[in-house]
């Protein structure tokens, strides 16, 4: 074997290895959006009770709320650019709408941990 067919070789024997660990990237990258989701999203729902029913919580619920709204918006907009459907970027106004409406009532409120 010559040197261009041991090296062409080896690039078709890479370009499998490499099509894997983007395949692999892509799904731990798709599990975290989901993980971070369902956390700030229980987190935010179980404080936001524990506030309104006894009046005090471990933690402020907007914290969590924001860090949903953003992470909702993110998963949403690459929807949007995958798909190209009309209620992603619905999705990613409201997310980006309920992520300032947050943000802002944090820093006019500051944060509220009794």
């Amino acid at each position: 074997m010559d040197k261009k067919e041991i090296l062409r070789r080896s690039q078709k024997e890479n370009y499998i290895f490499d099509e894997f660990s983007y395949y692999v990237d892509k799904k731990a990258y798709a599990n975290a959006y989901l993980a971070i989701l369902v956390y700030s999203g229980i987190a935010a729902l179980i404080y936001f009770l524990q506030f309104h029913f006894t009046g005090k919580a471990y933690s402020d619920y907007r914290a969590f709320l924001f860090c949903f709204a953003i992470t909702f918006c993110g998963r949403s907009f690459q929807h949007f650019r995958s798909h190209r459907k009309a209620k992603d970027i619905l999705f990613v106004l409201i997310a980006l709408c309920i992520a300032i409406i947050t943000f802002v009532n944090i820093l006019n409120h500051g944060m509220e941990i009794i």
